[in-house]
């Protein structure tokens, strides 16, 4: 008895230092940690390769997305801050207005908000990879989802 038990510790443990797992910005597999752009010599599995690398290019988008929308944002929040000034630039006088302003900071918010679906996909494709790397089932797994809806909760069923 006492044989089987501690076979059924080995076991675990050898599983348990075997699997991938993702700390920050790092992959670690066998407790050394890789560069995500290292991904290809820890994952041995062509499907979890081919998934982490849709990933990465949809983290990529995303931060394309978000780089350039809190640029726009911190460019168009000054002028529309400032209010309406004269400003003199090589000898000729320019007339700042807000609205300007605002419409740069729109369209930079705009762009953070189309960066972060492409954040989320690129975050469930990384899981996703990692799962299927370490033979975890990644199936159609629905589940319920306690929210706000307007002025109560609701209960949703995801899947």
């Amino acid at each position: 008895m006492k044989k089987m038990i501690l076979f059924g510790m080995m076991l675990s443990f050898t599983l348990g230092t075997a699997q991938v797992t993702m700390e920050k910005n790092k992959l670690v597999k066998d407790g050394q940690t890789y560069k995500l752009k290292e991904f290809r010599s820890v994952f041995k599995d062509p499907n979890a390769a081919s998934t982490f690398h849709k990933a990465r290019t949809n983290a990529a988008v995303s931060n394309v997305f978000g780089y350039a929308g809190g640029f726009l944002i911190g460019f168009g929040i000054v002028p529309a801050l400032s209010g309406k000034k004269t400003e003199v630039r090589n000898g000729v006088v320019y007339e700042n207005k807000p609205s300007r302003g605002w419409a740069v900071v729109g369209i930079g918010a705009g762009l953070v908000g189309v960066g972060i679906p492409f954040a989320y996909a690129a975050d469930k494709q990384a899981k996703k990879a990692l799962a299927l790397e370490n033979g975890e089932p990644t199936a159609f797994r629905p589940h319920f989802k306690l929210e706000s809806a307007g002025t109560g909760v609701a209960l949703s069923y995801n899947f």
